[in-house]
């Protein structure tokens, strides 16, 4: 019976550490969004074109550039971004 409890112990931990390991790899994924957005924006106006998001080596964000442009007007904000990612996560988007 102690063996069989260390096995389930064992089998369910991944379970029980998932939440913390999502949410590091979403911090690293979020901070790596930021660097290449601030990159990727050249003329510093806080938005992104498709061309900007393209040159700027967003190669996925030039790509999927409408899903993330949710209001439509042909740029992308970082936080358009931060919401896609949250989105990813299925984390509780605030804004």
């Amino acid at each position: 019976m102690n063996s069989l409890m260390k096995v389930s112990a064992f089998a369910f931990a991944p379970l029980l550490l998932t939440p913390a390991a999502s949410a590091a790899t979403y911090e690293e994924q979020l901070s790596e969004l930021r660097t290449k957005f601030k990159a990727a924006d050249k003329n510093k106006d806080g938005k992104l074109s498709q061309k900007e998001a393209k040159d700027g080596g967003m190669k996925r964000l030039a790509t999927y550039f409408s899903r993330v442009d949710t209001d439509g007007d042909g740029y992308v904000t970082q936080a358009q971004l931060e919401s896609t990612l949250k989105g990813r996560y299925n984390l509780a988007i605030t804004v």
